[in-house]
């Protein structure tokens, strides 16, 4: 309970920014709660946490996301992630995704997204990830 509170107290105050944005991402392997900053137009770094893990069994994804076509209601993306694990080693990801946004505000929207990834250990099997959800961005000016 210390630990949500503690990343709460920290992470809260940056969704006053204008390029906040926050996300959950679904999938057969379970979810994936987001938080990204929109450094410009294109370039939107991000951070995952798997929140269904033991505290000591923590799962954190590291993204960096380039919007290839951004669109009114649409915005297509690659990047690459490192994903890494008290579980297990680091792995290598090149997402590409698809974030919609069909409604007259253009702050909700919905996120499809497909990974192939590569682990970093020997042994490791390479494997591909899919991913759906939901996406809400914080802009002041609009």
């Amino acid at each position: 309970m210390k630990f949500i509170i503690a990343f709460a107290l920290i992470f809260l105050p940056f969704l006053s920014f204008s390029q906040s944005v926050v996300s959950y991402h679904q999938s057969p392997n379970g979810g994936q709660a987001a938080y990204a900053y929109e450094f410009n137009e294109r370039f939107r770094p991000e951070i995952r946490l798997y929140p269904n893990t033991a505290i000591e069994d923590l799962i954190v994804k590291l993204m960096f996301n380039y919007d290839w076509i951004e669109e009114e209601n649409y915005e297509f993306y690659s990047g690459i992630s490192l994903l890494g694990s008290t579980l297990g080693g680091p792995t290598f990801g090149l997402p590409i995704g698809l974030n919609f946004y069909p409604f007259e505000n253009k702050k909700f929207g919905f996120l499809m997204e497909f990974s192939p990834n590569f682990p970093f250990d020997e042994g490791g099997v390479a494997y591909f990830a899919g991913s759906w959800g939901i996406r809400y961005r914080f802009n002041k000016g609009e």
